[in-house]
């Protein structure tokens, strides 16, 4: 019997009518039996498991025992770690050195000599690609740490003097080999200047005065909106090669030089012409690489304008879109050189300008000088005549207290000379500009790798080798992996009395594990009734003298 049942049953013993339970007078429990049943269920199980790492690493330094490396340039380093591009690479390692000294190097298998060029870019950028040939490492940057600027002495210098990252940037931008015009156009409506019997500016368009000009060493127009684009080469973004030849046409050995030198002078001439520079990149690495990249290369373009005497305030905006435009276009971890670029977009304010270079261009010939465009539609804005021969210009400037320059200059490579043999600086002209690095610089390469969780570089270097500094030291920092700050190697590799260390580093792990069940469930049954057990029929007979009448409840 079911529950239910039993329950029907003691509660018709217990009750009485007349001194009788309905249990004698004939009433009997109902007895139900389940037809069928159905059960329905559904559970979710969630688990998750989050983990963490937290990293305390501290490294102290004994000041009194160091040469050539501060707390300063230490700490910067430090520092940079916390950027996120190092997150972009499964592994990054950092070794400085003194830009003299020359090291072999045994880059996880490959070995690798620094460059022992005397160009200062050349020796730079050699030794980072070495450093990239081995197959493991995908990127590495350069970067100065520690240098002394080149500051003129005298304002009446005639070179302009420009630093940025470490290099003194020299131009000679207003020593002119050609006569050199330029016009600036408000209003074609009635325009009409002679430059000499040959040459005619008139009414139309800037293009079709530009085609008049026929018999010139270079010319170009400019209009508002123009952009100018500067491309590079992988891993590159200072300074510009002007002997590039990939990305889209115009690349930058179509007359780039050219063109940012007359950019430059219309600048330098109208403070109302302004510029805005965004940096790019191809889709190689990740996001935050280059991001960072992009903006270099915007910046390299910047500062090389600023080295030809362009000021700070004309170039508006310096920007960065990094790999967004490339991936759109080609998608992601794609090597393509028509990204890697800065695009420079000129704004006029809706005025126009001629740029003119020798041949059609004759100085004694020219229109009126005319410098008040409030009152003018157009004109001669501004004329440069070519210097003779023999004219020289004043260069006087100083690095650090153990370098004067002064003398007499014709020509970026005399400049050039003068940095070369005072025996303190590595130099090289490229474009217009001659980079002047100091030997004593202190350089930091930094090596990326998304192929191994660790970049090994040991020092096989030469008792021969490393002789002009032979008192600094070649410093091989941490690895920097995929936990962030999973292990510390700085590693004293040369003369023990430059550097003394101590360093801890606390790696803390952390894993909390959570898990919630969620759930529903259905049942569905049918009951039919069904007769009374024998027995408690004859049992009930039997209370009620043998009458087998019941009556259900």
């Amino acid at each position: 019997m079911d529950n239910n049942s039993v329950k029907q049953i003691i509660r018709l013993s217990e009750t009485k009518v007349a001194g009788k339970s309905l249990l004698e007078l004939g009433f009997v429990p109902a007895f139900y039996s389940f037809d069928y049943a159905d059960v329905s269920a559904s559970i979710s199980l969630k688990m998750a498991v989050k983990e963490e790492i937290a990293v305390d690493l501290s490294i102290e330094y004994d000041s009194s025992k160091k040469k050539g490396y501060t707390d300063e340039h230490i700490q910067k380093i430090e520092n940079s770690y916390k950027e996120e591009k190092y997150r972009d690479f499964k592994s990054s390692r950092k070794y400085w050195t003194t830009l003299s000294n020359e090291h072999t190097l045994k880059v996880n298998e490959t070995n690798v000599t620094t460059s022992n060029k005397t160009g200062s870019i050349e020796r730079v950028e050699e030794t980072s690609d070495r450093l990239s040939f081995d197959s493991k490492v995908e990127r590495v940057d350069s970067l100065i740490i520690d240098t002394k600027d080149v500051v003129q002495t005298d304002n009446t210098n005639k070179v302009n003097v420009h630093n940025y990252l470490g290099y003194g940037m020299l131009s000679m931008v207003d020593y002119y080999t050609e006569d050199i015009g330029i016009i600036k156009i408000k209003n074609y409506t009635g325009l009409s200047i002679k430059l000499n019997n040959v040459l005619t500016i008139s009414g139309g368009t800037l293009l079709t005065n530009l085609n008049s000009i026929t018999n010139s060493v270079f010319k170009m127009g400019l209009k508002d909106k123009e952009k100018f684009t500067v491309y590079f080469d992988f891993s590159k973004h200072h300074p510009i090669d002007f002997a590039y030849n990939q990305g889209t046409t115009p690349k930058n050995t179509d007359q780039l030089r050219e063109k940012l030198r007359a950019l430059a002078l219309i600048m330098k001439a109208d403070s109302d012409v302004k510029v805005k520079i965004t940096g790019h990149t191809d889709s190689v690495s990740g996001d935050k690489f280059n991001e960072d990249l992009g903006l270099k290369r915007a910046k390299g373009v910047a500062n090389y304008l600023q080295a030809l005497g362009v000021n700070a305030s004309q170039i508006t905006e310096v920007l960065t879109e990094g790999e967004k435009e490339a991936k759109a276009a080609v998608g992601n971890d794609k090597k393509d050189a028509n990204y890697r670029k800065a695009v420079i977009e000129v704004n006029t304010n809706g005025n126009e300008y001629i740029f003119v270079e020798g041949g059609d261009f004759i100085f004694t010939q020219s229109a009126t000088v005319v410098t008040n465009w409030s009152t003018t539609n157009s004109g001669i804005f501004i004329k440069h005549q070519k210097l003779a021969a023999v004219t020289t210009k004043d260069i006087k400037v100083e690095s650090g207290s153990d370098v004067t320059i002064s003398n007499t200059v014709q020509s970026l490579s005399d400049i050039n000379t003068q940095f070369v043999t005072s025996n303190k600086f590595f130099s090289q002209v490229s474009g217009d500009v001659v980079y002047a690095l100091r030997k004593d610089a202190k350089i930091e390469y930094t090596l990326y790798s998304n192929e191994s969780e660790e970049i090994v570089i040991e020092d096989k270097s030469t008792n021969t080798q490393n002789t002009q500094n032979s008192d600094e030291s070649l410093e091989i920092h941490k690895v920097i992996n995929s936990q962030y700050f999973a292990k510390s190697d700085l590693t004293k590799i040369k003369d023990p009395k430059v550097t003394a260390l101590s360093g801890s580093l606390d790696v803390r792990y952390a894993r909390q594990f959570s898990m919630s069940v969620e759930g529903n469930a259905s049942v569905s049954a049918r009951m039919i009734a069904i007769p009374p057990p024998t027995g408690l029929e004859q049992y009930i007979a039997s209370l009620t003298g043998g009458s087998s009448n019941t009556t259900t409840n």
